[in-house]
């Protein structure tokens, strides 16, 4: 059966950081906007490639006779809860974070950067051993590439970068759901790709000769300065566009391509707005009827003084 949680249990994190693999899932707020989601993989260079931000509890006082008897009668219901306190010190999780590395899209942070989303969903999937599936959400913020809040996650995380990181993109946690996966198959990991690393290397290579047009950063001005419905992307790439009039790739064809500007939220009028309205208009017509009638009793009460002459 499901189980859902405010906070990640620090049980499930050694589970957790021995994956290979994770998705993510966002969508951005229009209607019509595409839902997106996004494989990620780990690499044998650099990393680690995602974490958890613990934090330490403040030590509750002490309970009353009355309140161990109750919590007592609670024992089985906060079983696992208790076993994280006892066995992780009172640690409290209520961040994950994972290193974003360089691809021809940028959904996942268009929609991120959207003013009012920020929507997101970690999954990770058992492939072998007991069956589990874990989803994490929250909401997110990407810390992009040379920004100070990238340099101090980093830091602080002791995460090595590769070539091809674009961003770390932390998750605000609100819920998190296990699940039991039972019909999930199982599966034996070969090996990594190092496809994506070669091919940064070379274009970080290129950077530094100054061979610009074949660098890092153009690519992320082309391709990852906007999402397929049109949104604006990683912010390094929409700056270095704008600045050296690089066109950004055309990502849709067909009657769903944005053709007119970046896909936005649709205003929909429901019946409860047409009540709202209605219920003001009569309000707005009584109030002046209202204002008209005293108006009148006010002139026909009016009596004009006599002048002696």
């Amino acid at each position: 059966m499901g189980v859902f949680y405010e906070t990640l249990p620090p049980s499930l994190v050694p589970w957790l950081l021995d994956q290979k693999v994770f998705w993510i899932g966002s969508a951005p707020l229009a209607g019509d906007g595409h839902v997106n989601v996004s494989p990620k993989g780990v690499s044998d260079k650099g990393g680690p490639f995602f974490g958890v931000i613990k934090e330490q509890q403040q030590q509750q006082q002490p309970r009353t006779p009355n309140e161990n008897v109750e919590a007592e009668a609670n024992a089985d219901a906060d079983a696992d809860a208790d076993a994280d306190k006892i066995g992780n010190g009172n640690v409290l999780i209520r961040k994950f974070w994972y290193m974003d590395l360089t691809g021809s899209g940028i959904e996942t942070t268009s929609h991120l950067h959207e003013p009012g989303n920020g929507r997101i969903t970690v999954m990770f999937n058992a492939f072998s051993g007991p069956p589990r599936i874990l989803r994490i959400f929250g909401k997110g913020n990407v810390l992009e590439y040379g920004t100070r809040e990238f340099n101090e996650i980093v830091a602080a995380q002791k995460i090595t970068i590769i070539p091809g990181t674009r961003s770390i993109i932390v998750v605000d946690i609100h819920q998190v759901g296990t699940s039991c996966g039972f019909s999930m198959p199982c599966y034996s990991f070969v090996s990594f790709r190092p496809t994506l690393n070669d091919f940064f290397e070379k274009k970080l290579a290129n950077e530094k000769a100054g061979k610009r047009k074949d660098g890092i950063e153009v690519y992320w001005a082309s391709k990852n300065a906007c999402s397929m419905d049109g949104l604006p992307g990683l912010k390094r790439g929409v700056k270095t566009g704008s600045i050296e009039k690089v066109q950004p790739i055309k990502k849709m064809v067909g009657r769903y391509a944005p053709l007119k500007g970046p896909r936005r939220p649709q205003r929909v009028f429901t019946v409860g707005h047409l009540i709202l309205v209605a219920l003001l208009s009569c309000m707005s017509t009584a109030i002046v009827i209202l204002g008209l009638l005293r108006l009148g009793i006010g002139i026909a009460s009016f009596k004009p003084k006599r002048v002696l002459v």
